[in-house]
């Protein structure tokens, strides 16, 4: 559970106790509300979404400009006040831009600066904007956490690494409607070395998709929506799970992997899985097919 509050609001709780109190019982609750505003300054999960930042009867409303302005204030606060001792290890954090903003994205650059350090295991982002898209600042990652990062979660943004990250203790990576390319996700598996959950989401710019051998964690792989991708090239090993959604026949080719569980949601998908899976998926012990036509 994630303690939050803002400056504000635990000096107008201090002020209230000292007034309404006696000295002695005052001081008391001094202390209590330090405590307290130093628990949420230093707690290493913080978690910022709709859900944990609005009241309930105000969620409907979530995107409404006052509540954006709002809520990214709050966040503001939270952030500036902790201290760099004061490590975050998992970020949850939902970014709804600015309305007629000049600089849509210079505060939450500034939040990922402030936030992501040596010690983040855990980072979910997710970009709500009509606006251009984000581009996830790629040297982030492999200059402040690259040795620590387990998950990475990215959500409406752009993600363009031009060289190897270095990400060695990623384990699950999750991209849905993120601007990236075969090319530019391969910088970022080749390096992904103990990466085990692979999941691609609405990722459009992606033709084809290549997973290479070095990645001998890998266990499960999925693909889904994914509108002008053609071929998956599976080269790690011991991938056993695999769910493809795709509008188009998508040609896949397993290596020399034991895959036992797959599940294929798309046209033609029956025939293909006669002419193909026997041959490419000799170990397959469960198979699942939604298709429209044979």
């Amino acid at each position: 559970m994630m303690f939050f509050s803002t400056c504000a609001r635990v000096q107008e709780i201090w002020c209230r106790v000292h007034f309404l109190l006696p000295m002695q019982d005052a001081a008391r609750a001094a202390c209590v509300s330090h405590s307290f505003l130093h628990s949420w300054r230093c707690h290493p999960n913080l978690t910022f979404t709709n859900e944990m930042m609005c009241r309930k009867e105000d969620l409907k409303a979530a995107r409404s400009n006052a509540i954006i302005r709002d809520n990214n204030n709050k966040i503001d606060c939270v952030l500036r006040n902790r201290s760099c001792a004061d490590a975050v290890t998992k970020l949850k954090l939902d970014y709804h831009v600015p309305p007629d903003d000049v600089e849509p994205y210079h505060r939450l650059d500034s939040w990922l600066q402030m936030a992501v350090t040596p010690m983040t295991k855990e980072l979910e982002l997710l970009v709500w904007s009509k606006e251009a898209s984000f581009d996830f600042p790629c040297t982030l990652l492999s200059d402040r956490c690259g040795g620590s990062i387990q998950k990475l979660l990215l959500f409406r943004c752009a993600l363009l690494p031009t060289f190897q990250l270095g990400l060695r203790s990623l384990k699950t990576l999750h991209l849905r409607d993120v601007r990236v390319t075969g090319e530019e996700l391969g910088c970022l598996l080749s390096s992904s070395t103990t990466l085990e959950h692979l999941k691609l989401v609405y990722c459009d710019d992606i033709v084809r998709l290549e997973i290479p051998c070095l990645l001998l964690r890998l266990s499960f792989l999925e693909v889904a929506g994914c509108m002008n991708l053609q071929v998956i090239e599976n080269e790690a090993p011991n991938l056993s799970r695999f769910y493809l959604e795709a509008g188009e026949l998508v040609q896949v080719s397993f290596g020399e992997s034991k895959v036992k569980k797959v599940q294929l949601v798309q046209s033609c998908a029956i025939s293909y899985a006669i002419d193909n899976l026997p041959s490419r998926a000799p170990n397959l012990e469960t198979l699942t097919i939604s298709s429209t036509y044979l």
